[in-house]
This record gives C-alpha cells, sequence and structure tokens, in this order.
C-alpha cells in the first residue's frame, strides 16, 4: 500500500477535482503535464514554448495540448479577440442537432469492484466481452480497465464487437496497455454514431488512411513523433480529406510556418492552410505567384508612405535670386565704414 509524504513537500499548489475524476483516467501523459504545469504557473502567463521547455514536448505537441485545455475550460487564451455576438437564432435552428459534445454531458464515474462483480454474475455479455478484450489485449484487465469498458458497453451503447475493434486496432499499433487511448476513441465512435460493424470498419478504414498520411507528413517535414495526437490527426485528415492539399503544399506550409518558429504548430500552420484553401492557392506556383504580388504590394505602400525631399534644389527658372549676380557683386564692392557723429 502506499500513501502521500508529506515530509517532502516543499509547497503546494491547488488543481481543480472535476481534473482529477474526469480526465486523470482519459487524458494522455503529454496533456497531464501540460495542465500540471499551467497550474503550477498559475500566477504567470506562459507560451507554448514555455510549456514545451519545462515538460520536454516538442512545441507542436505543446500547443496542442494548450488548445485541448482551452477548450474544456481549464485556461485562457489572453491573446485571442472577443468573439462576434451572433444574432439570435431562429426556432428552427434552435432545433437542429447539437455538437457532438453535448450529447454525453454528464461523464460517467469509475465503476467500483461490487458493481463490476455484480454485472459479470447477472449478464454473460459482460463476460464476454472482458474475455475477448483480455483474448485481443494480451493482457489480464484491473478493475480500471473493466470499468472502462463496461462504461462504453452500458453508458456510451457500443455492441461489444464494435469494442472488439478498436481493442483490436489498439494491439495493431502497440497501444494495448493504454485503456485511455481505447476509452477515448470509443466515446469518439459513440458520439459519431459508428455503432456497427460495417460503419467501424469503415473508421478504420479511414484511420489506417491518416495513420500513412501521417508518416508521409512526418518524412517531408521531418517530424519525429511517430503517432499523431488526436489532434494533429483532425488536422492532417481536414487538410488533406476536406481541403484536397498535395503533400507538396503541406510541406510548403509546414516550411512557412518555420519561418516563425515561436508560431511552428499545427494550428498556426491550419491558418496558412485555411488562407490558401479560401484564396485558391493550390499548387506550388500559386504560393509562388502570391509571395511576389505580396512583396509587390510591400513596395507600393512604403512607396506611398515616403515623405517628399524637402532639400531638392529648384530649377534656374524658379530662382528667387541670381547667384552668380550676387557673386560679382561680393567681389567688386568695397564695404565702408561710416564714421559716428560727435554729439
Amino acid at each position: 500500500m502506499f500513501c502521500v509524504n508529506y515530509e517532502a513537500f516543499g509547497g503546494v499548489f491547488a488543481l481543480p477535482v472535476s481534473l482529477s475524476d474526469n480526465y486523470l483516467l482519459l487524458s494522455s501523459g503529454e496533456l497531464l503535464k501540460v495542465i500540471i504545469f499551467a497550474f503550477r504557473n498559475a500566477d504567470k502567463q506562459f507560451s507554448a514554448e514555455d510549456v514545451a521547455k519545462a515538460t520536454g514536448l516538442n512545441a507542436a505537441d505543446a500547443a496542442d495540448a494548450l488548445i485541448f485545455w482551452e477548450k474544456e475550460g481549464f485556461i485562457k487564451n489572453r491573446d485571442k479577440k472577443p468573439a462576434e455576438i451572433l444574432p439570435e437564432k431562429t426556432a428552427a435552428e434552435a432545433q437542429e442537432k447539437k455538437p457532438e459534445k453535448e450529447l454525453f454531458k454528464v461523464s460517467p464515474t469509475r465503476l467500483s469492484h461490487e458493481i463490476i462483480c455484480s454485472r459479470l454474475s447477472e449478464d454473460k455479455n459482460v463476460r464476454e466481452l472482458f474475455n475477448e478484450a483480455q483474448g485481443k489485449l494480451g493482457r489480464t484487465l484491473g478493475d480500471a480497465d473493466m470499468s472502462s469498458l463496461l462504461n462504453l458497453y452500458d453508458y456510451y451503447g457500443l455492441p461489444a464487437e464494435v469494442i472488439m475493434s478498436i481493442c483490436e486496432y489498439a494491439r495493431i499499433h502497440k497501444k494495448e496497455r493504454n485503456m485511455g487511448y481505447i476509452y477515448k476513441l470509443g466515446i469518439d465512435w459513440s458520439t459519431r454514431g459508428i455503432d456497427t460493424l460495417e460503419s467501424a470498419g469503415e473508421e478504420l478504414m479511414r484511420l489506417e488512411s491518416i495513420n500513412e498520411n501521417w508518416v508521409r507528413f512526418a518524412e517531408i517535414t521531418g517530424i519525429k513523433t511517430k503517432i499523431p495526437t488526436a489532434a494533429q490527426q483532425k488536422y492532417l485528415d481536414k487538410w488533406i480529406s476536406d481541403w484536397k492539399f498535395t503533400f507538396e503544399m503541406l510541406s510548403l506550409a509546414f516550411d512557412e510556418a518555420a519561418k516563425y518558429p515561436d508560431k511552428k504548430s499545427f494550428p498556426y500552420i491550419d491558418g496558412i492552410l485555411k488562407k490558401w484553401n479560401a484564396s485558391g492557392i493550390d499548387t506550388p506556383e500559386k504560393v509562388k505567384e502570391n509571395e511576389i504580388k505580396f512583396r509587390e504590394e510591400q513596395v507600393e505602400r512604403a512607396a506611398k508612405r515616403e515623405p517628399a525631399n524637402k532639400n531638392k534644389t529648384l530649377p534656374d527658372t524658379q530662382a528667387s535670386y541670381d547667384i552668380n549676380r550676387a557673386v560679382e557683386k561680393m567681389n567688386t564692392s568695397v564695404p565702408t565704414l561710416k564714421k559716428k557723429e560727435k554729439r
């Protein structure tokens, strides 16, 4: 048994209870590193580079983690402008489908050993689920593992065969010991309605395509990370599947971001590609044309701002005096001094 050694405390800082209750099981080590750093430095402002230096992550992963915690509401970005106030929604718009994240407003708690044993004894499907999962993952499941699988089955409504598909995918990609990854992927599938073997198969094909794209993207950009984060996967899928950018264009965007080391992150690369996509810039030739046009516009703006030369010599026709005549008069004229009259 273990307990906290209070004698080792050199100081303490607070962490939200909701962080421990809702994210400890699901979050990766990288995410937890970043949020611990954030609360340890709650009295300061910090950048992705500060986080990367303190945690050992690269700047891109640190930036992605900060964005994740910002969206979850644990940190704020002071550089962001206030959101534009939008007009009230119509009744028809209000009845539209809510964002995916709102489908499950309350996350299930970790199940106790007694509840897990009760479900095992009363439902043979649960017993089969655990047995098959142990076979797929090649290890014995602990209470935390069984709680996660049972929540996917009971609370999020995933069939056992779909959960097994996720376990098999995790094993292939060397994540069989990472139940947090399996659980998070299961929640994502449930939220997006991937709850049949057919839809699971299609999703696994999509994920494999993203993994292949990541390998190629990492090669052309020199990124050392072998496995992309969930945020990086979404960015890459959007750039290739939605915006139809080639790897050559992705490389150009990465090189453009590399000119500014403090901004070299996936969100910044996404901003570059978003502008290119909106402007119809989809080839290296168009990128070059856009750069030339930008430089020309800069030169034109600089020329308009250049002040007029106040010391410019007027032409002879506009001179207000004859310089030659003045010199001649100075050389021939002898000044005379008048004596002062006596009073």
